[in-house]
Parts: structure tokens; C-alpha cells; sequence
């Protein structure tokens, strides 16, 4: 039977651009594809991913072909790009003036990428006057080639806002736990979450989408444990390679003063060349 809007399901996905009549590797859940391809990123978590249909955004093309699929169905889709990233608007490319961007403190080049008016961009051309901003979407007017895995269907409603939770907070969801009774779900989050730096937002969305989407649950406390013996050992470990670092510095210090006069001489010239080339300009 087909998905239907608000079921739970886990998604795997990789993405290919067409260009030119052949085919490049964007995206994938899957580490090992990652791998083999090489785009694989340490700092990304691999894995099928959580889709609510029907309230998770998505491709045009991928919500169209989600709708049609069942659990455990693959299909592989080649979207057109106004199903897929849209259209390139050349409008979209800002010619912006070079001495705007030095007075923020940026130094324009090519590749790097900023905020204009609320969008992302990436700067694509540098002249001795201007710099050229596109606003489009990197895969913006090309073709996307998606291969789609419905991997499970998430039934129950304690499993649902624990997969609610990993997704907003950003953890693992075996980090994960959640008791659920009588309407009330206790959410345990482990204490390296406490280091999140926008963990309050993070936490308002994820309260947002179990009021939304889990009709079960009429009541979530979030809880932390922190075991303050470890913290203190942790802390007392850090406290030590922290010595143990400034006594051998203070100690290369000591045993090189002519390298220590060429580094402070390095570290003036720096900012100095970098006012020239400013005003240069």
C-alpha cells in the first residue's frame, strides 16, 4: 500500500547531477557510496533519514515519488529542475561594490561564500571594482538523478519523537531515549547536548513537530543527567594537558630566541600586508 501524508518513514537517497550528458555524485545517506565515491564527510551523520510525508520539505520530485512508494520499494527518478533545484535566474547574480565588501572586513575571492539580503551566495568573479554574487543554488538548472530506498515505517509514537529528537538536536538516535506513558513522553538527552550552541531553538522546532505530527503525545519533558564526577575528571584531564602544553612552549621559547623574534616579526607583517593590500585596492 502506498505512504500516505503524516506516516513516519526512514528514507535512504543519493543524488546525481547530469551534466553534459554525464552523471556527477552530489549526495548520498549511504557511507559506503560516500566512500567509494569519494565525498565522504566525517562530519556528516550516514544513514537512512527520517521523512514525514506529506510535512518534511523535499524535491518536488522526490514528495511526488514518496507518495507512490511502499516500504522496502527502491526507484531511481531523473528530475527536470523545476522539480529538482529550479531554474537558473541570472537575476540572481549581484554585482556588488568591492570596497563594500573590505569595509565588513571580507576580502573577496572566488568560491567563497557570504550573506546578501538574507540569501546565500558564493562569489564567482573578482574585478578590481565590483564582485559578482550568484545567488542561485549551486545544482540550480540542471538535472538530478535520485535513487530512493523506503528502508522502515515508524509506528510507534515513542519511537517517533525519538527520531523527532535526533533529527532537530542533531545526535545519533540511539543517543536518544524516550519513555511514553499515558500521553506523557520523557525525553532523555545525554549531556554533550548542553554544548549545542543554538540547543534552545533546536529544541522549540523539535516540540513544534511532536505538537504537530504525534498525536499521542500531549505532554514532553526534556531531561539531562549530567554525572558530575566525570565532569570533574574530564576537567581535571584538560586542566592538565593544559600545563603540560604551556610548559613546553615556555620551554621552546627558552631554547630559541632567534626563532621566537622571527615569529613576532611574521605575525606584525601579517596584519600590516593585509591593510596594504586593502587600501591598495
Amino acid at each position: 500500500m502506498a505512504l500516505k501524508n503524516g506516516d513516519f518513514v526512514l528514507v535512504n537517497y543519493t543524488l546525481w547531477a547530469i551534466e553534459d550528458g554525464e552523471e556527477r555524485i552530489i549526495d548520498t545517506t549511504r557511507e559506503e557510496v560516500a566512500v567509494k565515491h569519494n565525498i565522504y564527510d566525517a562530519r556528516k551523520r550516514y544513514g537512512a533519514t527520517l521523512v514525514v510525508i506529506g510535512k518534511t520539505s523535499l524535491l518536488p520530485a522526490v514528495e511526488k515519488a514518496l507518495s507512490e512508494m511502499d516500504v522496502g520499494e527502491k526507484k531511481v527518478i531523473i528530475a527536470e529542475p523545476s522539480e529538482a533545484f529550479g531554474e537558473r535566474d541570472e537575476r540572481l547574480v549581484l554585482r556588488l561594490p568591492k570596497k563594500t565588501l573590505l569595509q565588513r572586513g571580507i576580502r573577496p575571492a572566488v568560491g567563497l561564500e557570504l550573506e546578501v539580503g538574507g540569501r546565500r551566495g558564493v562569489i564567482t568573479k573578482v574585478t578590481e571594482r565590483f564582485v559578482y554574487v550568484d545567488l542561485n543554488h549551486p545544482l540550480a538548472g540542471k538535472r538530478i538523478k535520485i535513487e530512493l530506498e523506503v528502508t522502515r515505517k515508524i509506528e510507534d509514537p515513542a519511537e517517533k519523537v525519538k527520531y523527532l529528537a535526533s533529527k532537530w538536536i542533531g545526535i545519533p538516535e540511539g543517543e536518544v531515549k524516550v519513555e511514553l506513558s499515558n500521553g506523557e513522553a520523557l525525553v532523555k538527552l545525554p549531556p554533550s547536548v548542553l554544548g549545542v550552541s543554538d540547543l534552545e531553538a533546536r529544541l522549540a522546532r523539535f516540540i513544534s513537530d511532536v505538537a504537530e505530527l504525534v498525536s499521542d503525545v500531549k505532554k514532553v519533558t526534556v531531561k539531562f543527567t549530567v554525572n558530575l564526577e566525570e565532569a570533574r575528571g574530564a576537567l581535571e584531564g584538560e586542566k592538565e594537558k593544559e600545563e603540560k602544553r604551556e610548559a613546553g612552549e615556555a620551554g621552546g621559547a627558552e631554547g630559541s630566541g632567534e626563532g621566537s623574534e622571527a615569529s613576532g616579526g611574521a605575525k606584525e607583517a601579517k596584519p600590516q600586508g593585509g591593510a596594504e593590500e586593502a587600501s591598495g585596492s
